[in-house]
């Protein structure tokens, strides 16, 4: 019959076949897990950006405490 074959999809004839294609059409409009991969890149892509601007800061710290280091050191404390 026509309208059996409209109903459960082209080239499925039996109850069976009719689940499967659901259960495959399911998956397919389901996109739980691709939100998951996006949410999953950007927290990778903001870790970077984090570990990248610390490395760089980081250097400029070292500098800085260097430089007070060397500065404090040469100063003479008085004494009372």
């Amino acid at each position: 019959a026509l309208w059996h074959t409209l109903a459960i999809g082209p080239g499925l004839t039996g109850r069976k076949d009719f689940q499967m294609f659901r259960l495959i059409n399911g998956y397919r409009s389901d996109e739980r897990g691709a939100t998951a991969t996006e949410y999953a890149m950007l927290v990778v892509f903001i870790a970077l950006a984090i570990a990248a601007g610390a490395q760089t800061l980081g250097g400029g710290i070292t500098t800085l405490f260097n430089n007070v280091a060397t500065t404090l050191t040469g100063i003479q404390m008085p004494t009372p």
